[in-house]
């Protein structure tokens, strides 16, 4: 009975040694396992963020400089330089001496600078020259268009009277008995009902861009073919054609061929 009392609390005591033990064991694994684990993950979590806020990519702008002639053209026309270094930003062209026309019709140097820009980014190119010089108080325009060689020209003229565009460039129908203070004088007119901007001129033609189209396009489509027949006949063909033309594009162009 004493030997078997013996042998019984011998097992006893090894069993429950050996399960407190596991039990003790496996406590401490999964708490001092997951310690590391959740202290490794949440560092890791931290340094790679750390490094996502950190690391940034540096991007180098060089600033737009201008050439020794594009600084005396400035002195010259005395145009302000931030002018012609938009001009040079949004074109990435050269700056050039601006050419108009006399009433004879032969080239003259008149008072503004000209850059090239290709025919698909002309108009993205004049509506940011516009929103950026406006305010400076200077007037781009188109003043070239060359549809074989797609490379347009765009003018820039100190100033914000518009009709001044065409008295450089002398926009006439000469061919038509039209002269160039009768087309100044007719854009007037129409201004009067509907407002609108010069968006580029030349010699024989003038672009305008409504801010408001006329009431009634049917009576102004019919003067506009009276004024400058080539607007229809050269270009959608009839008078309904035109008033469609407005109503797509909110331009009107004119030119006397």
């Amino acid at each position: 009975m004493g030997a078997g009392n013996q042998v019984n609390s011998s097992i006893t005591s090894s069993i429950t040694s050996s399960v407190t033990n596991s039990t003790s064991s496996s406590a401490i694994t999964r708490v001092t396992g997951s310690i590391p684990n959740r202290m490794t993950n949440s560092l890791s979590s931290r340094v790679s963020s750390s490094a996502t806020v950190r690391v940034t990519s540096k991007v180098t702008v060089t600033p737009v400089t201008l050439s020794a002639s594009a600084e005396e053209l400035a002195k010259t026309l005395k145009f302000d330089r931030r002018v012609l270094i938009i001009a040079k930003e949004v074109t990435a062209d050269r700056i050039g001496r601006l050419t108009g026309f006399d009433s004879a019709g032969y080239q003259i140097m008149a008072s503004g600078i000209v850059v090239s820009v290709p025919e698909d980014k002309t108009d993205h190119a004049l509506s940011s020259l516009r929103r950026q010089l406006h305010p400076l108080k200077y007037t781009p325009f188109v003043v070239e268009m060359n549809a074989g060689l797609k490379i347009e020209k765009i003018g820039i003229l100190k100033g914000t009277d518009k009709y001044e565009i065409l008295r450089i460039m002398h926009t006439n129908g000469d061919d038509y008995d039209i002269s160039n203070q009768d087309v100044i004088e007719r854009l007037k007119e129409w201004e009067i009902h509907s407002p609108f901007d010069i968006i580029g001129a030349d010699n024989d033609w003038v672009e305008i861009e409504f801010r408001s189209l006329p009431r009634d396009l049917k009576a102004f489509a019919e003067e506009v073919y009276d004024f400058c027949p080539d607007a229809v006949d050269q270009g959608p063909g009839s008078v309904k054609g035109l008033i469609k033309d407005i109503i797509r594009t909110k331009r009107l162009f004119l030119w006397w061929d």
